[in-house]
């Protein structure tokens, strides 16, 4: 239609081309006086998309195709030049408090901050504080229950202690962690189950003095360890993953900054479409004038960015670091299989605290806008909408000359899942556990803390250690 004298004589040609005379709304105004002559009507539906099946046809008989497979390399070659970039190119945001603090001030700023949106803005960042107190201090508490409430139930390091208990008696993880081998599966019970025997085999012990030998020998506590190796690490895959997700989102939030100029510009506009009157629009299209509000993301000022930056990007980083750490430390130290599986799904909930905070207390128009932003891309797509038939087919014909094994063939984010889960588990390993001499991982000494709170020094900063107590209260030695 955009190829007419006017797109006004197109809406016309079309309306009078499917409305038979004398049936219909009568044209009048703008639209009667650009109604063009019959031979023109023609060319313009002769121009309009559709209308060179002909040519499509030719174009095909070239190609050795029929038209329909023609169309399908045709449609295979935009789907390229269109989606295959949006992976690495696009950045978008998400329903969460994280992202609404981050796009609100901009969307009052863009309007020169009406009291209405301004109090949304803040309303966001009190959330967002909100957000900080409740995942901060889910982590501590966990990072509490680690780091000291265990060593005082007396509680060592779950490390591999009975990882490999199918190949006991002879293994390398046969030794459990008082001292005896596990022999079979049959010894084996999380801390629980084990200090409770444990218990009432010392009990009996010190009620009945002279009898020590007998119940040592007709009484077995058995050993802590963990029930199954595997399942441990996929578990810790799976919570990287729910962790990953939320790093992704950070990073796009730090394109953002990084790429989008550094100058104030609108994130807001109103566009009405220039091909017919707003209100023929609004009955053609069935829309709103909320629709005709755009939504995207554009530059910031300098000062904007490290408020960002200080504010959303840094904070989150820090709890996604602590979430990552103290969720593998706790799913580590999980031994039986059925309490890791459990426990893998009640960690995601941590990194959802944002999202569910938005969807409960957040105000409906925040909703609308997050969901209305358009994606921003990295760099501009906008060169690929001009491309014609031809170049598209040519780019079918150049993607078919790659190579199968080509760097797309492998996910990089699962490689870099693969990565911090390897880093987080070796962090697990190198702080808590040591080799014994049959080669196997069993805890470190295990030292009393002399302050029953974790000191928040030491949940900040992971070089600063509490002070403990001169002596261990557990030690593979002993």
């Amino acid at each position: 239609l955009a190829r007419g004298r006017t797109a006004q004589a197109a809406f016309r040609c079309i309306h009078e081309a499917c409305v038979p005379s004398g049936h219909g709304p009568k044209m009048s105004g703008s639209f009667a006086s650009t109604s063009p002559p019959a031979t023109e009507r023609q060319g313009l539906l002769a121009s309009a998309p559709g209308a060179d099946d002909d040519e499509m046809e030719k174009r095909a008989k070239d190609a050795g195709q029929s038209k329909e497979d023609y169309n399908a390399w045709i449609a295979g070659g935009k789907m390229i030049n269109h989606l295959m970039d949006k992976d690495h190119n696009e950045c978008g945001m998400n329903p969460s408090i994280y992202d609404a603090a981050f796009v609100i001030p901009q969307i009052c700023r863009s309007a020169n901050w009406p009291r209405s949106l301004l109090n949304i803005t803040i309303r966001s960042y009190f959330f967002l504080l909100v957000n900080f107190f409740f995942q901060l201090f889910i982590l501590y508490m966990i990072a509490q229950e680690e780091e000291v409430m265990d060593k005082f139930a007396g509680q060592m390091s779950l490390c591999n202690f009975g990882a490999n208990v199918h190949t006991c008696p002879g293994g390398r993880d046969c030794i459990g962690p008082a001292g005896t081998n596990y022999q079979n599966a049959g010894r084996m019970y999380d801390y629980a189950s084990w200090s409770t025997r444990t218990f009432t085999r010392d009990s009996l012990k010190l009620i009945f003095p002279d009898q020590v030998h007998e119940i040592n020998d007709k009484i077995d506590p058995g050993e802590y360890g963990v029930e199954n190796f595997w399942v441990r690490h996929v578990c810790v895959f799976i919570f990287m993953m729910s962790v990953m997700s939320d790093l992704r989102s950070t990073m796009d939030m730090g394109y953002i900054l990084w790429y989008v100029p550094s100058t104030d510009q609108p994130w807001i506009d109103y566009q009405v479409p220039a091909w017919a009157p707003k209100q023929t629009v609004k009955d053609v299209k069935e829309c709103s004038e909320l629709d005709f509000i755009k939504f995207k993301i554009a530059g910031m000022s300098k000062m904007w960015k490290i408020i960002n930056l200080c504010v959303i990007i840094l904070p989150k980083l820090f709890i996604w670091k602590k979430t990552a750490k103290y969720g593998v430390m706790f799913l580590m130290e999980t031994a039986g299989i059925e309490n890791v599986i459990v426990n893998v799904t009640a960690l995601t909930f941590i990194l959802n605290l944002d999202e569910m905070l938005f969807a409960n207390f957040s105000h409906k128009a925040l909703h609308h806008i997050l969901e209305m932003l358009e994606p921003w891309s990295i760099q501009s797509q906008e060169h690929k909408e001009g491309l014609t038939i031809e170049q598209t087919y040519e780019t079918v014909l150049e993607d078919r000359k790659l190579s199968c094994f080509s760097w797309a063939l492998f996910p990089a984010r699962l490689f870099a899942t693969i990565f911090f889960t390897g880093i987080f588990v070796g962090e697990y390993f190198w702080a808590k556990c040591q080799f014994n001499e049959q080669g196997g991982l069993v805890s470190r000494p295990q030292y009393l803390p002399k302050d029953q709170i974790f000191p928040l020094l030491s949940f900040a900063f992971p070089f600063t250690h509490p002070e403990k107590e001169a002596e261990p209260y557990w030690s593979p030695a002993n």
